[in-house]
């Protein structure tokens, strides 16, 4: 592991864009580097939403975007298209590159100018590297908040913050009205192995506000035609098992209902705590400030691209950011 020495390069992420900066470094000459997944492995919201056969498109919502870099992809199936980037990396001998089912907890910037990365699993210690720039490329699919409620220790197993424990056949409560529910909520009616699932969306709002236009579209269309159970415009008051050993959720309009699992994406719709963390300006909708030409954030040498910078989220965007910011780092590098 690069525990032991100063990397020049450490990308957070490895979605489209985290994985194009890996090719991007390569190509650049800048070999010694890092990439941090907490999945087990790359373009994992492509490996979990996208049913078998699935068209993977480079633009988003009509809006056409040219490769700009020296990375790209033929529009293809979900099958061919991992084939197609599992092939890029190999041809280009980054493989070894990639650590996958660790997650990112922080990112310094030491008096030294380096970069100090902490990260882990959650069977392993806290690992420590450094590097001279850092690319976030985390996408928003940030950590939740908790809601005000306890949750009882007997059906705490059953009270998740991700789609991980979810089984085919239950019934599933998703809570939140932002990017992730809605991501979380009709990605579980395409998942393909899901289709037995039931599940709810609930929001305290009656009307969802927050999600991006394509996953604004997505929740409506299967809450308009039933697949996703309608629950919006009440909050929950508290959860307790049910007679059963399952989830009874008590809302504050009275009713009561049973579910198998609830999951829960309260905030996040963008991963505010790394940013703020390592000291990132943000604005409106706590989207990063950055230098649209390269990239790089008001920290010197630390970089944010994708869906976290952007909510047109096109794969094909996200290679050219790859290659804004590997331009940048080269550039200085001379």
């Amino acid at each position: 592991m690069a525990s032991d020495k100063i990397v020049d390069i450490a990308i957070v992420g490895a979605g489209p864009g985290g994985m194009a900066c890996a090719i991007e470094a390569k190509l650049a000459g800048i070999e010694n580097i890092i990439v941090f997944d907490k999945a087990p492995h790359h373009n994992d919201m492509i490996h979990k939403f996208y049913k078998k056969g699935k068209r993977v498109d480079r633009d988003w919502m009509g809006i056409k975007f040219e490769f700009v870099g020296n990375v790209r992809f033929e529009e293809c199936s979900k099958e061919d298209y991992i084939q197609q980037m599992d092939d890029l990396l190999a041809s280009h001998g980054v493989l070894d590159k990639f650590v996958y089912n660790h997650e990112i907890m922080r990112v310094n910037k030491g008096e030294d100018g380096l970069f100090e990365i902490v990260y882990g699993n959650e069977v392993a210690d806290e690992h420590k590297v450094k590097a001279r720039n850092v690319i976030l490329s985390v996408g928003r699919m940030g950590k939740p908040n908790k809601p005000r409620y306890k949750f009882p220790k007997e059906i705490r197993d059953r009270l998740n913050f991700n789609l991980s424990k979810v089984e085919n056949g239950e019934r599933v409560m998703v809570v939140g009205g932002g990017d992730t529910a809605g991501e979380y909520a009709y990605g579980l009616v395409e998942l393909e192995g899901m289709e037995d699932c039931v599940v709810t969306l609930n929001y305290r709002k009656a009307e969802i506000t927050r999600m991006n236009p394509i996953n604004t579209e997505m929740t409506l269309k299967y809450l308009n035609n039933g697949q996703l159970i309608n629950k919006l415009g009440v909050d929950i008051e508290s959860v307790e098992p049910s007679e059963n050993g399952k989830i009874k959720a008590n809302f504050t309009d009275g009713t009561s209902a049973e579910y198998d699992r609830a999951v829960y994406a309260l905030g996040g719709t963008t991963p505010k705590d790394i940013l703020v963390n390592s000291g990132i300006q943000t604005g409106e909708w706590d989207v990063p400030v950055f230098d649209e030409k390269t990239m790089e954030t008001n920290v010197a040498g630390l970089y944010t691209i994708g869906d976290v910078v952007t909510d047109q989220g096109s794969i094909a965007l996200a290679f050219n950011h790859a290659s804004f910011v590997l331009n940048d780092i080269a550039a200085k590098n001379k």
